[in-house]
């Protein structure tokens, strides 16, 4: 049988970061809060980032530390971190949806928190950290020796890396930020989680691919950046595009893609695009 995950470590880890960020966001709310002006034109990095950065340490670091104690991970090869005063073993792959968990619920959330309620605040901090506790609880269960648990750990870790694309996909067009910067950020945001969604699967070159994802995306912004549309709106259109590529390159890779699937995301995302379109013009 399995082991069960380590629910006393996975909870103390989602508590740490939900109050993590339950004060960062309320010092981000602050009109004065501290900035660092890069010069230029470049947008301006505040103490809350800095303090998200920090975060997605911790989280980082208790992620590793959850899925290396895992038991079918003892007699995996895992890549090395080699340091000045040791040799720590890794597993870098796992600590994408955890990060991203925490960049997402703050980037998104932040967008209404000036004028969230206490009970609004409250339950935006329950769903990051319920967010945070299923990528957690999942990531073990993706490692099961059973291939039907495994494969549905698989799926809710897809079904999350979608929205935590469309949360981060709606911050960055909600900011307004040049092509250049909110390119770059949108094609970091769709590399890493593009990565996510391919690294399951069988093939090489998953790097190469999920960076060519990631480009699409960052040119995708270019033209929506004319586009007058809501930032929900903008991110809907932008995860259908992020969607419609990843999931065909999920299948071909896996050797599943037939023509009856290109027809099906076709029509699929051309009704989503054509509801989007006449939302916007509503």
């Amino acid at each position: 049988m399995s082991p069960f995950p380590r629910y006393d470590r996975v909870v103390s880890l989602v508590m740490i970061v939900v109050l993590g960020l339950a004060v960062i966001l309320w010092i981000d709310i602050n009109p004065n809060i501290l900035r660092a002006r890069l010069g230029g034109d470049l947008p301006p990095v505040t103490v809350s980032w800095v303090l998200i950065a920090a975060l997605v340490v911790i989280a980082s670091a208790g992620t590793d530390l959850l899925v290396r104690s895992h038991p079918q991970m003892q007699a995996r090869t895992l890549p090395t971190l080699h340091l000045p005063f040791a040799s720590l073993e890794v597993v870098p792959g796992f600590w994408i949806l955890p990060s991203f968990s925490i960049i997402g619920s703050f980037a998104f959330f932040r967008l209404f928190s000036p004028g969230l309620p206490g009970a609004a605040f409250v339950l935006a901090l329950i769903a990051a950290g319920g967010l945070l506790l299923t990528v957690l609880v999942a990531q073990h269960y993706t490692l099961d020796r059973h291939a039907d648990v495994s494969q549905r750990a698989r799926l809710v870790l897809q079904i999350i890396t979608y929205l935590l694309a469309f949360a981060c996909f709606s911050a960055v067009y909600a900011t307004g930020f040049r092509t250049l910067y909110g390119a770059a950020l949108i094609g970091a945001a769709g590399t890493f989680l593009a990565y996510e969604l391919l690294r399951w699967t069988p093939g090489r070159g998953l790097i190469r691919l999920a960076l060519i994802i990631g480009l699409v995306m960052g040119e995708v912004l270019w033209p929506l950046n004319y586009w007058p549309a809501p930032f929900l709106l903008g991110g809907t259109l932008l995860l259908i595009i992020f969607y419609m590529i990843s999931s065909m390159l999920v299948h071909y890779l896996a050797g599943t893609f037939q023509r009856r699937l290109l027809i099906e995301y076709g029509v699929l995302s051309s009704g989503l695009l054509a509801v989007v379109i006449y939302a916007t013009f509503r």
